[in-house]
């Protein structure tokens, strides 16, 4: 039983990750189609660019909302417990909706980055070590990748994504100091490890195409320099 209702947890996880706001906000502020505007990508950061920054922040916080808003219920009325396989079930349902904006139902399976809803659900399990790595990734992207044109945009997802599960690992090891509700600074059971290495190395799988086409970019950026 449980296993059915964990199943249909992450379905309806899933499809609430398969609502692309970008396309949404977009359509209904210019009447264009997000997918045939600036680098084509149904995401907040190309809303930033071609349809207004103010558009591009309501796109990134709804991408954050549709990953966190399930867990949240599902706390509240599946998974009240902070034990392991509790929230090792939320971070599977986390997965979910970010395979979902990656690849939604709704969109032929062809979606966005996924960074803003893994910013919705990271904040929900590690807020403290997401947040670290996303000031980490920053401070990498200014001082290795100057010559790129959008180093924030492209280069600091990339490299938080990257770091958050190693933050998390260590931090896990090392400390353990409670917040409030669920959430710490270290301390968090194997599961929820487990599953921020599972969600990076998803993420930086499903978006391969996309970064080694950047790192071309950005080879042929320094070659003409």
């Amino acid at each position: 039983m449980e296993i059915v209702i964990l199943l249909l947890a992450s379905a309806a996880s899933y499809l609430s990750g398969s609502v692309n706001y970008a396309i949404i906000v977009t359509k209904a502020v210019t009447g264009k189609d997000i997918r045939k505007q600036g680098n084509l990508n149904p995401g907040c950061s190309n809303v930033l660019r071609t349809v207004g920054k103010g558009w591009g922040v309501l796109v990134g916080f709804l991408d954050g909302f549709k990953g966190m808003a399930p867990l949240i219920l599902a706390k509240l009325f599946l998974y009240p417990r902070d034990s392991a396989i509790d929230l090792g079930s939320l971070y599977v349902m986390g997965i979910a909706a970010v395979v979902g904006h990656c690849r939604p139902v709704f969109y032929g399976f062809k979606g966005g980055g996924g960074i803003g809803t893994m910013l919705g659900v990271s904040l929900f399990f590690v807020p403290a070590e997401f947040l670290f790595s996303m000031l980490a990734g920053g401070l990498v992207s200014i001082r290795f990748f100057k010559e790129a044109e959008h180093k924030f945009a492209q280069w600091t997802p990339i490299m938080f994504v990257t770091l958050t599960p190693f933050v998390t690992m260590a931090t896990s090891a090392f400390l353990d100091i409670p917040l409030f509700a669920h959430l710490s600074i270290g301390g968090h059971p194997w599961s929820v490890v487990a599953g921020c290495l599972a969600l990076s190395v998803l993420l930086l799988w499903l978006n391969r195409s996309f970064m080694k086409k950047r790192a071309k970019e950005y080879d042929g950026i320094k070659e003409r320099a």
